[in-house]
């Protein structure tokens, strides 16, 4: 009996050839978004929870108390780990991290190739889960010319010889002997590096630069003690900075570790959206299945006449119904798991995710697409049954079709539902993109185009005079210009700043930057007040940010900063108008550059270039940096590429609100195809009529588009204000943003009117234009 019922129950989906495919599609699409928006959440949520100590590890944050906001990431002094460590019995280790990874030439045998390479302290290793599978990794060491690298690098460079107690040799001329080889550090972890070098490196050039309670250009990490509440340690740390620095005002607090990803840097966000998204689309395929399911029952009003006729119950109408959709809804999920099997690379990208190899399908989206599949029979197998309920056996074989009141409203709230949630995919487009339209083109106050860098390695540091010469020789070098940072890389800031009026509470973040003459003239940079640098007297030049809050509406010309700590009394020489050297996303802080002191090398030739025969003098820069310095590779960037980078995430973005908004039109247009076959099953006998009685094609179509016309204006009024709002939220996350313009909103709506009277008219001509007999010839 139960193989009988399957069969019928396969032969009645099948027969409904042209409902099934559309079903599939829409279906498969849904299911295959779904499980990759799960994969993306589980993935965000395991992010660095792979530590076996993740509850006991936590990072130090430097608050600035005038914003009671942490300072870049979570920025710190050097000091602080040593400090931790002797300090506080709560903390059972702690550890220094040079912000960012540097840079450096790496050889073994043929091996010769620029690898990014972590400074850190060799406790690193002892607080994270970072396995080591060859040598050892000591937590305390005065070696300083070790290093340790991942599986990965150890097969590049040594394939499958041991590596432990090999030599490295960096930038040409500095030997390291391979300690240990750790396991390849897992994608989804804050902390990711492929060479490890102990951080007293450092001290070799600088000395005491570790001990130092001024400069955040490191980060830091403690273990507290098992059971140990960190609120009640921070109160203890946080004036720890003043101990040892009264000059600074900076805060020191202790973050969870566990929580860095998901909600200090903000990725929660991204979670929240995404699954927000997730429950929309299931939303728009679930009511598009309902929408078809209702046409496809009507369809078949006779059958289930038939059925009543001969004693079928109710419920055993609705028990079929959601049987047929189950089968449905379930091939649909096996054709989306197929889907996103096979643009898994594509849909990874789409939502910004490396492939791992990590499977999709883990119990975790297992478990939300089965919630979805049954959710959707029951749904989609209660709603027509609804509609069968309030029509008599009688009417079924006539084909009368009247619907209740209720069911009727309940059919147009999906509608108008449908067409909210498109409404409000199309205008968050169209706000994303403009948003990073604006972004990708604001005036940065500087010229960033044709501007490119070489790195000086090597003999280019020495010879970095004779290069900026020969370079300028060259009539398509408009200018060069020597500078410790890129201006989207500066990490040297800090604060303790003094000079006259000067508030005490009142200590600003300064970055510096360190560089020469030529340094506006090679950027584009305006001046407000004096000159870049004075040639007749030291001295250095501030932004105009840093200069209002020195002395507002003033001339600050002349004026003494004063660096107490480190001995340094140097005058203001220039001002320049403001330039974005942060993302847009941050306000513009206080800036500083500094004429060639020492204070850090100058890593950096930026090069300016005529528009005219770029390739030659590509040619031309390579040719000479490898005659001038012919043991290290040739290495340049252009600066624009950098800034395109810093948008990353906005463009990501846009291109999910893209493929969304295509997917809810589409999905949207099925189900209103799928109503309009309904209402014109409803109203062929009518249409007839009015034929007979003269009725042009035109007031048919009218007639029959109207509705619709009318619930897309409420779907766009319903989504109007949710889109402000939410867009809104998001553009608060950008110190400079674009402007919700009225015609966004517009423009949203009158596409999805166009795209509604499109998918309907097709139904309403075929209406409008049939033959009045065939609708009559039974009456």
């Amino acid at each position: 009996m139960l193989i009988n019922k399957i069969k019928l129950l396969i032969r009645n989906s099948l027969k409904l050839k042209q409902s099934l495919l559309i079903n599939l599609i829409g279906l498969s699409v849904g299911f295959a978004v779904i499980i990759t928006i799960a994969f993306f959440v589980e993935e965000e949520k395991a992010f660095d929870q792979f530590h076996e100590q993740i509850e006991n590890l936590y990072c130090v944050f430097t608050i600035e108390p005038a914003t009671n906001n942490s300072i870049g990431w979570h920025e710190s002094v050097p000091a602080i780990p040593g400090a931790l460590r002797n300090e506080y019995p709560e903390i059972t280790n702690a550890a220094l991290v040079r912000n960012g990874t540097e840079n450096m030439l790496v050889e073994y045998g043929n091996s010769k190739n620029y690898e990014d390479i972590q400074l850190a302290e060799p406790n690193l290793f002892h607080m994270f889960s970072f396995p080591l599978v060859l040598g050892e990794i000591p937590e305390k060491t005065n070696e300083t010319h070790i290093i340790a690298l991942s599986q990965k690098m150890a097969t590049k460079y040594f394939g499958n010889e041991d590596p432990i107690g090999k030599p490295i040799t960096i930038n040409n001329k500095d030997k390291f002997t391979v300690v240990a080889v750790y396991k390849d550090m897992p994608k989804n972890s804050s902390i990711n590096f492929d060479f490890w070098i102990p951080i007293e490196l450092v001290e070799e050039t600088e000395p005491g630069y570790l001990d130092t309670w001024y400069n955040l250009s490191f980060k830091a990490y403690a273990l507290l003690q098992p059971g140990i509440s960190y609120t009640e340690v921070n109160k203890k740390l946080y004036n720890r900075i003043q101990q040892s620095n009264p000059e600074s005002k900076d805060k020191v607090q202790l973050y969870p570790y566990a929580k860095l990803h998901l909600e200090a840097w903000g990725h929660q966000k991204n979670v929240r959206t995404m699954s927000l998204i997730g429950i929309i689309v299931m939303l728009l395929v679930c009511l598009n299945f309902i929408n078809l399911q209702t046409a496809e029952v009507f369809k078949r009003i006779k059958q289930f006449g038939i059925k009543k006729i001969n004693g079928a119950s109710n419920q055993h109408i609705s028990f079929q119904l959601f049987a047929e959709t189950f089968l449905q809804t379930f091939l649909a999920l096996l054709l989306g798991i197929m889907i996103s099997y096979a643009g898994k690379p594509y849909l990874l990208h789409l939502i910004n995710k490396p492939n791992t190899g990590a499977p999709l399908l883990t119990g975790f989206t297992i478990l939300v697409v089965l919630v979805c599949v049954f959710m959707l029979s029951a749904l989609s197998g209660f709603v027509p049954s609804l509609t069968i309920r309030s029509i008599t056996p009688t009417n079924s074989l006539k084909e009368k079709i009247s619907e209740k009141v209720s069911v009727k409203k309940l059919r147009l709230i999906i509608m108008a539902t449908q067409f909210s949630l498109a409404i409000i995919f199309i205008a968050s487009l169209m706000i994303t993109a403009k948003q990073v339209q604006y972004l990708q083109n604001k005036n940065l106050g500087f010229n960033k185009e044709q501007l490119l860098y070489i790195r000086l390695d090597g003999e280019l540091y020495d010879k970095r005079d004779v290069l900026q010469q020969t370079l300028e020789q060259n009539s398509n070098v408009v200018s060069t210009s020597l500078a410790t940072n890129s201006p989207v890389g500066i990490y040297w800031n800090g604060g303790g700043w003094e000079w006259d009026g000067k508030d005490a509470n009142f200590d600003p973040q300064v970055t510096y930057i360190e560089t020469d003459k030529n340094f506006s003239k090679t950027f584009g940079i305006k001046m407000a007040q004096g000159d870049f640098f004075d040639a007749d007297r030291p001295g250095v030049v501030i932004n105009n940010t840093f200069a209002q809050m020195i002395a507002p509406g003033e001339n600050v010309l002349g004026k003494i900063l004063i660096l107490e700590d480190q001995g340094i009394k140097i005058p203001i020489t220039g001002v320049i108008e403001d330039i974005h050297f942060k993302p847009l996303n941050r306000k513009i802080g206080a800036l500083m550059f500094i004429p060639e002191m020492g204070f850090e090398n100058m890593r950096y030739l930026f090069v300016k270039l005529s528009p005219v025969n770029m390739t030659q003098t590509l040619n031309y820069i390579e040719q000479t940096a490898k005659e001038l310095n012919p043991d290290f590779p040739y290495w340049h960037h252009f600066l624009d590429d950098d800034f395109a980078r810093l948008y990353t995430q906005e463009r990501t973005l846009r291109s999910q609100m893209a493929f969304f908004s295509i997917l809810a039109i589409l999905i949207s247009c099925m189900g209103l195809w799928g109503i309009m076959v309904f209402v014109v099953k409803q109203r062929v006998k009518e249409i007839g009529v009015r034929k007979v009685n003269g009725a042009k094609v035109s007031e048919i179509l009218a007639l029959l588009n109207k509705d619709f016309v009318k619930w897309v204006v409420v779907a766009f009024v319903i989504a109007i204000p949710v889109v402000y709002y939410a867009m809104n939220n998001w553009l608060e996350n950008f110190a400079y943003k674009t402007s919700l313009s009225w015609w966004i909103f517009a423009l949203a709506g009158l596409l999805a009117l166009g795209i509604a009277l499109l998918t309907v008219s097709w139904q309403s001509w075929r209406a409008a234009t049939r033959n009045p007999v065939e609708a009559l010839r039974y009456e």
